[in-house]
């Protein structure tokens, strides 16, 4: 299709995002949980694909915020209230912790020597990777949802008002800022913006992915990926809070009560869409286009027309995490909210390996680096893998 082309030439980044019920402009409450009715999981006899390397107690986790870890080439970082912290990749031993005297509730990013975070009470905060001293700290006025990894001199803030804060990585210069409405009712959390060659592309709780020069802040284009179906709360929520994929010249997206979508990252114009609900957002390769929608069905589509190849449905009601390609493209992890991890070949859609990590569950997607994955659960717990 020629508004979407695959072209593996551009080095591009990106990570994942995740929300929860509850209305911003309320502080994120979030609605009573019911448990759900689970199927019984298949035994598996050997985890072939996953071998447990460390685990570490960060601390006592908030599970109303959605932080991820980063990671390097030589550490993994991680937030729990109000602590900044990195462990060793290869063994867990801690490196260093720091206080930033608020709760954490954007981040964890990285890149260029630093890491970032972002507090309940708007300060925009990057850290020296090897030695967790602050570098600067920038007021960006409400709570940090989402952070981008730096690129070019900048870094992206997300907060809670639907602003973007484009941010000097050098000094913390707050050099622009851009605002989305943000609708009556909205999920607390948001996506990751992600940068990609000179812009900025974010997700916003008016349904729309937008794209903007990444020095300047100037609106490049707008998808309007869904717009509010009713007036009840639940068909209200149009939120793109999940994980952007970029891929060559292609964008995927996706959203609660909405479509998931494949678009051209340059122009903004749509090459395909179809009715799907997501609030995890996307995961792709050259292979398949991997998402989880809101029974907790795992699909793989095709990137280039949306064609379903499988799905995989003995997660349903597990809430699992969007997924993450292993480095090889042979499987795709996810995290469930009963703390288990899985191991999903890409071929057939079939669960071959599986590890009970946090007990607490899964919130956020895990994070692959190499053959290693790391995977932060809901009360605090990190957990290295070897993955092939």
């Amino acid at each position: 299709m020629s508004a979407l082309t695959l072209s593996v030439s551009l080095v591009l980044s990106g990570c994942s995002g995740q929300s929860f019920p509850g209305s911003q402009l309320l502080g994120g409450q979030q609605n009573a949980y019911v448990a759900p009715t689970l199927k019984p999981l298949k035994t598996i006899a050997t985890n072939n694909n996953a071998q447990t390397l460390w685990q570490v107690d960060t601390g006592a986790a908030n599970s109303g915020v959605k932080v991820h870890p980063f990671t390097n080439d030589f550490a993994v970082f991680s937030a729990v209230g109000g602590t900044v912290a990195a462990w060793d990749k290869q063994t867990g031993k801690s490196l260093w912790k720091k206080s930033v005297g608020d709760t954490v509730t954007g981040g964890v990013n990285g890149g260029n020597g630093m890491v970032y975070a972002g507090t309940r009470s708007g300060n925009a905060i990057a850290l020296d990777a090897k030695s967790g001293d602050i570098r600067w700290i920038a007021p960006v006025g409400t709570e940090v949802l989402a952070i981008s990894e730096s690129s070019q001199g900048f870094v992206v803030f997300r907060t809670i008002d639907g602003k973007l804060h484009g941010v000097k990585s050098s000094d913390g210069e707050v050099v622009w800022q851009r605002q989305q409405r943000t609708p009556q009712l909205s999920v607390y959390g948001a996506g990751t913006p992600i940068i990609v060659s000179k812009g900025v592309i974010a997700g916003f709780d008016n349904g729309k992915v937008a794209a903007y020069y990444l020095a300047t802040g100037k609106p490049i284009w707008e998808i309007t990926l869904s717009t509010p179906k009713s007036n009840s709360d639940s068909d209200s929520i149009v939120d793109v809070d999940g994980r952007l994929t970029p891929l060559g010249n292609a964008l995927f997206a996706s959203n609660a009560n909405g479509r998931v979508i494949g678009a051209n990252m340059t122009t903004g114009k749509v090459g395909w869409a179809k009715a799907f609900a997501s609030s995890t957002g996307t995961e792709a390769n050259e292979k398949g286009l991997y998402s989880t929608d809101e029974r907790g069905h795992i699909w793989k589509l095709a990137p280039l027309s949306g064609d379903n190849i499988w799905s995989q449905d003995s997660l349903e009601n597990r809430q699992p995490t969007a997924p993450t390609l292993t480095s090889s493209g042979s499987h795709i992890i996810v995290g469930d909210r009963q703390g288990n991890l899985h191991w999903i070949d890409t071929n057939n859609g079939q669960i071959t390996s599986r590890i009970k990590a946090d007990p607490a569950g899964y919130a956020v997607a895990p994070v692959v680096n190499g053959d290693m994955m790391f995977a932060l659960g809901r009360s605090g717990i990190l957990t290295a893998v070897r993955t092939r």
